[in-house]
């Protein structure tokens, strides 16, 4: 006689809908704020990468800021990268570090100069 007693269900939603409803408003903002379609398709993407925000409401300078932020992500991501390789694609892996600390650089110049003129 093994058999055990397991209690119903609680009356309403499941866990997993609890879990739903209090993670879709979160979710929806995440996305919001990064640009992002909500999709019920995951497989179905647009290719092109969208801007948080449409690029008339930014300024030159917030533009730029963003432009830097990203190359700076991308360098690091690449420097990281970089690390794992040995050899020809080591070498390859970090003349893309220096294309990007290079952009780096102008992106700086121009941020830079508009500080100065203002």
């Amino acid at each position: 006689m093994d058999k055990r007693l397991t209690p119903d269900p609680p009356v309403g939603l499941s866990a997993s809908s609890r879990v739903e409803k209090v993670l879709d408003p979160a979710i929806e903002r995440v996305f919001a704020h990064y640009g992002l379609p909500i999709s019920d398709d995951p497989l179905k993407r647009d290719s092109r990468p969208r801007l948080p925000r449409k690029p008339t409401q930014l300024s030159v300078e917030d533009k730029l800021v963003a432009a830097s932020s990203v190359l700076q992500s991308a360098a690091a991501t690449a420097y990281e990268s970089a690390d794992q390789l040995d050899g020809a694609s080591r070498k390859l892996a970090m003349g893309a570090v220096h294309l990007i600390e290079l952009a780096q650089s102008w992106v700086d110049s121009v941020l830079d100069d508009e500080l100065v003129t203002r």
